[in-house]
């Protein structure tokens, strides 16, 4: 007979003794993860840069995140807009020929490209003045800009046949706009800081690959994922792995999510076309199965991000993410 089957107090401090190692052994090789702490969840598979709102994007190699947004040499994530002649910014919601509009980086000069246009060249940075100085509406917030001139505005309002179009740049020493004040018919959480310039909310939007593969499952032709215009896409992680994510670690960057990325008619532009689907795809199937409380009738596709730590990321990169 064995001590531990003798009941005596040197078998029972035994038999603790042995439970104890047990655990402890198992907690060295099968280590329980808790939702704060960070994992592998993928890796980098794309980086896309929109400097101009609802023109062309940038597919870069490596980029900088900022505290406004992505950021490719001197081109900013959402840093120029086109407003309509009362000061309204103008997507491709309603204009899906911005789709086609290609901003090159030359030097410190900025070249505009598009169908049956000449090019236009204007400066990167131009200095803020009292002779440029303008004011932009972005949503619910009107932000002073620089207004970048009547040769590019003339541009503008001949390839869209429009008039009193302005062309607007968020310069550095400008006030960006907080999403903490962003009115949305649900409670958000973005805090005080979290800065943009003339994105729609938040400075990031981040969306898998895979997330895409299962939505092309669902349509009679796929889309491609410049329809969704995301900053930073996944590769590696199952379909919709990110709406799980609170926070993802990318090198020394760190992003917090913030909610939901609620799509709306510009997902069915053609960006390579510049027209809008006409069976409304695929914003009519997103709407058959991603619609999530509390987001009401738009369906919910990507997450938006806001950064906590300025950092380098690069295609390929692995992604690590705290859990919700």
């Amino acid at each position: 007979m064995s001590v531990f089957d003798q009941g005596s107090p040197a078998a029972l401090f035994a038999a603790v003794a042995a439970g104890a190692a047990m655990k402890y052994a198992a907690g060295i090789m099968f280590p329980k993860q808790k939702k704060e702490e960070y994992r592998y969840v993928g890796k980098v598979g794309a980086i896309w840069v929109y400097p101009f709102k609802s023109f062309k994007g940038l597919s870069v190699q490596s980029a900088d995140c900022t505290a406004l947004g992505m950021q490719w040499r001197s081109f900013t994530d959402r840093h120029w807009t086109v407003s309509t002649a009362d000061g309204v910014y103008l997507t491709q919601r309603q204009v899906p020929t911005m789709a086609l509009i290609e901003p090159v980086l030359n030097g410190d000069r900025i070249m505009l490209m598009a169908p049956g246009m000449d090019p236009i060249s204007f400066p990167a940075d131009p200095p803020v003045t009292d002779s440029n100085i303008s004011k932009v509406t972005i949503k619910t917030d009107t932000v002073r800009s620089v207004d970048m001139g009547d040769a590019v505005a003339d541009w503008l309002c001949r390839y869209f046949s429009k008039t009193g179009l302005r062309l607007h740049y968020s310069a550095p020493n400008l006030e960006k706009r907080d999403a903490s004040k962003a009115k949305k018919m649900w409670q958000h959480p973005a805090q005080p800081g979290d800065m943009c310039a003339f994105s729609d909310y938040c400075g990031y939007m981040v969306l898998s690959n895979a997330s895409l593969a299962d939505l092309n499952t669902r349509l009679e032709t796929a889309v491609p994922i410049t329809n969704f215009r995301a900053n930073i896409i996944v590769d590696d992680c199952g379909a919709y792995e990110e709406d799980s994510w609170s926070s993802i670690r990318i090198g020394n960057a760190q992003l917090r999510a913030l909610d939901a990325c609620t799509r709306c008619v510009l997902v069915t532009v053609d960006q390579s076309k510049g027209v809008k689907d006409k069976k409304e795809e695929p914003l009519k199937t997103l709407k058959k199965f991603r619609l999530k409380h509390p987001y009401g009738e738009k369906p919910c596709f990507g997450v938006n991000y806001t950064l906590d730590k300025c950092g380098q990321v690069k295609v390929g990169d692995p992604i690590y993410a705290t859990l919700s």
